[in-house]
This record gives structure tokens, sequence and C-alpha cells, in this order.
């Protein structure tokens, strides 16, 4: 996660769906996987759903807050009246491969009161660099009665439904995960420029050792989501 990132739509479809699942009665646990400076890249620059009225549909209260974010950045967002109460956050910048078990451990012992934790690398899964979150530190913060949920986006090596199930068992076996779900999520964006067509932009949610409440929690947001003109939402799961 960079401060450039702040606000925009993955943050509307990640906060919309953490919201849902903590309800009024888990503490949620956010772990930035903070990388610090501008990457030069265009990556954020999608605020077009500030001024699309049906995104209200999804979460009114977390729409006021975001569109109304007075800074793009972390600390921004941390004091945003969006969190549930007692939200517990880890925004220590990812270090280099040599203090990357030291800043895990610290992760697992600062976020050890959440029943939610949520991963918010870059990439998504993979190895260990700063744009990524990987299995062994899934395998670290797993206790019983935890939920650990993740942001990642799909590669464009096999279909979407391979890479889905190819996700959930890896899971299994380097993560220990007794049960996968992953919302699949596109969303029709302006492409850059002063052209007025629209492109595809997926983002995918994978949720881990979710008990039925909470399974039942990512179905209604789904529902919700898919509502929204120009968003398509799928549930995948494994058990």
């Amino acid at each position: 996660m960079r401060d450039q990132y702040a606000g925009d739509l993955s943050d509307v479809l990640k906060f919309g769906l953490l919201r849902a699942l903590a309800g009024k009665d888990r503490r949620l646990g956010i772990a930035w996987y903070y990388v610090p400076g501008h990457d030069g890249r265009a990556d954020g620059r999608h605020l077009e759903w500030r001024d699309e009225e049906e995104w209200r549909l999804l979460d009114r209260k977390l729409y006021d807050e975001l569109a109304a974010l007075p800074e793009r950045n972390i600390a921004a967002l941390e004091k945003a009246a969006i969190w549930p109460d007692g939200t517990i956050f880890h925004g220590d910048p990812v270090p280099s491969s040599l203090g990357r078990r030291s800043w895990a451990e610290h992760k697992r012992r600062n976020l050890e009161n959440a029943d939610i934790v949520f991963l918010d690398p870059d990439n998504g899964l993979g190895m260990e660099t700063p744009k990524h979150a990987t299995f062994s530190e899934i395998r670290l913060l797993r206790r019983p009665g935890r939920a650990i949920a993740f942001i990642t986006f799909p590669g464009r090596n096999m279909k979407h439904g391979a890479l889905v199930h190819r996700l959930h068992e890896r899971l299994a076996v380097e993560g220990g995960a007794s049960k996968a779900i992953t919302l699949r999520t596109s969303v029709l964006v302006p492409r850059a420029g002063a052209s007025s067509s629209y492109v595809p932009r997926q983002r995918w949610f994978t949720v881990i050792d979710a008990d039925a409440e909470l399974t039942g929690r990512v179905q209604t947001f789904t529902k919700t989501l898919s509502s929204i003109p120009r968003v398509r939402a799928k549930l995948e799961f494994v058990t």
C-alpha cells in the first residue's frame, strides 16, 4: 500500500468489504504493507467513483468519508470515521528481506487481538518483496477463531477460474487454510486520456478461515456490490 493509492476505487471495494465483514462484533486488524514514496506510476488515479452516486448503495458512510478525505495518505485513512470500534493498524514500512522476519513477528504481536486481519500489499501474494505478502506470513497470522483476508490481482497466464483454484490450493498447502472464499470483482473505469470508453479493472479479495456468519456477510456484500452499474462480482468457494 502506498500513500498515492489512498481513497481510490480499490479502497472503496476493500474497506466496504471489511466493514461488512466486521459488523459490530468482530475486531478488525489492518496490515498495510506500507511502502513509502511514489512509484511514478498512474496507479491510484481512479477517483471517478466520487462523482457516481450509485456507490452510496454499497456503503453510504464509507462513500461520504472517503469522498471527503483531506489528504491522500495512510495517516488520513486511519483517522477517517470508517473503521469499526477497536480497529488495529500495523503501518511499519515493509523492510528488506534481512528484516522481514522480525517485521512479520512484530505485525503478528501488534494485531494479536484482531478477529479479522486484512493484508494490503501492492500486488497480492507472491515472493518476499515489498509489494507482496507471503504464504508464510499468512501461516504466522492464522489462529483459531480468526479470519484472514487479502487483496490480490489476477494474472494473465491462465483462465481466472483456474487461477482461483490454484490460489485456493496453495492457501491450503502453503498457508494451512481450511477454507477459502475469493470475491472476484471487475469494475469498468474510464480509459485514460480523453476517450469516453471504459476498460475493466479487476481486483480480487480472498478470505480464509471464515465461519458461517462471515461467509454470509461476504455473500450479502457481493449481492449489494453487483447492484452497482458497471460492476461485476462473483464468489468462488473452496471448503
